[in-house]
Parts: structure tokens; C-alpha cells; sequence
């Protein structure tokens, strides 16, 4: 993230989109390394999303006390832990649809089950997995997961506009789409002062 705020990644360089952008493109993929496969523990959670709110607020030039989740809907990006979760189901979902001639086909049938405790099996208690689940996962196509997966993404949005510490958030866009005050044609200084009324 340094050498990308050498380059123009931060509060005076690139927008505010094109930086986060260069951000989910680059820097978060090496965050997500192994998230797929790994059944991520609560405390090395709150540590990719502590850096994750660090880059962000590099990218905005905001405060230890802004606040990231208006950051996050602004560019239409979830949370770190949101984002295991897909990864998580992308990785079972994959999984499945293995053709009949390979390993994982000869194994699913076993480590599908709660008795082979198999690290498989952990990544299905997700709360996403469970909603694709809900339909039978061997039908599930891409069309209906990226359904589910908003529908998943929109259910989490509306709980933390309902806790009691969300009132900037609250106030922003119900849709999750990125703000049009991050696209909209307008001078640098008019963006900025609708980027800090939004943070609050």
C-alpha cells in the first residue's frame, strides 16, 4: 500500500474510485490469500479488517474516528469478513461442480458429512453457504449464487444500518451501488466537501 500511495493512491492523488479500485485489484487479493480454504479465526479476522480500514483511510484521508462502513458502501465494497464468506462459498460451490473423473468428486461424499470433521465441512457453517444451501447446492448455478449473494450482502448492509452506532450510515443510499458523488461530474473541491458531509 506504500508504494501505491507513492504513485497517486491517496487523498490527493487519483479519485476516490479509481483509488479504491487500484485497491479490491491489488492490495486486497493478497489479503484474501488462503481465505478461501481457511477457517478464519475471530482475532486474525479483526487483524485483516484493521488493515483493510487502514488502507482505506489512507485512500480517504480520513480519521482513526471515521467511519469505514460509510466508506465501504460508498465504493460498494464489503467487508473483509463478508468477503471470506464469499470466497469461502465460491471455493465449496467450485468444489462441487468438479468433474466425476477427479479426487475431490471420489471424496465429496465423505467429507461432506459432520463426522469426517474435514476442513470442508467447516467452511460450509458460513452464513452465506448455509442461504445456498437453503436450495439444493448440486442445482446451484452462477446466475442464482450471485442472487443469493446479494441478497446476502443487502441482509448484512440493513443489520449495521440498524445497530445503534450506524446513523451516518443510516443516512447514506439503501442501494448497494457505488454513490453517485464518487462519478458524478464535479470539481475536486465540490467532491471532497460531498465526500466529508457523507463520513460526517
Amino acid at each position: 500500500m506504500n508504494q501505491m500511495t507513492a504513485i497517486g493512491v491517496n487523498p490527493t492523488g487519483f479519485d476516490k474510485l479509481t483509488s479504491t479500485r487500484f485497491y479490491s485489484q491489488i492490495v486486497r487479493p493478497q489479503l484474501e490469500y488462503g481465505l478461501a480454504i481457511s477457517a478464519v479465526k475471530s482475532r486474525e479476522l479483526q487483524k485483516i479488517e484493521s488493515c483493510q480500514n487502514q488502507c482505506l483511510r489512507r485512500i480517504f484521508g480520513g480519521t482513526s474516528r471515521s467511519s469505514i462502513k460509510v466508506m465501504l458502501h460508498l465504493v460498494n465494497q464489503p467487508t473483509m469478513k463478508e468477503r471470506i464468506h464469499i470466497l469461502q462459498a465460491k471455493f465449496l460451490l467450485r468444489t462441487i461442480d468438479t468433474p466425476d473423473d477427479t479426487l475431490m468428486f471420489r471424496l465429496l461424499p465423505y467429507i461432506r458429512t459432520s463426522t469426517s470433521h474435514s476442513q470442508w465441512y467447516k467452511l460450509t457453517i458460513s452464513p452465506l453457504w448455509r442461504l445456498c444451501a437453503e436450495t439444493d447446492p448440486d442445482q446451484l448455478d452462477r446466475r442464482k449464487f450471485k442472487a443469493i449473494r446479494k441478497d446476502y450482502l443487502q441482509e448484512s448492509f440493513e443489520n449495521r444500518c440498524a445497530d445503534t452506532n450506524s446513523i451516518l450510515l443510516s443516512a447514506c443510499r439503501p442501494q448497494l451501488v457505488v454513490d453517485p458523488i464518487l462519478w458524478l461530474p464535479m470539481s475536486y473541491i465540490e467532491r471532497s466537501r460531498l465526500i466529508r458531509w457523507r463520513m460526517g
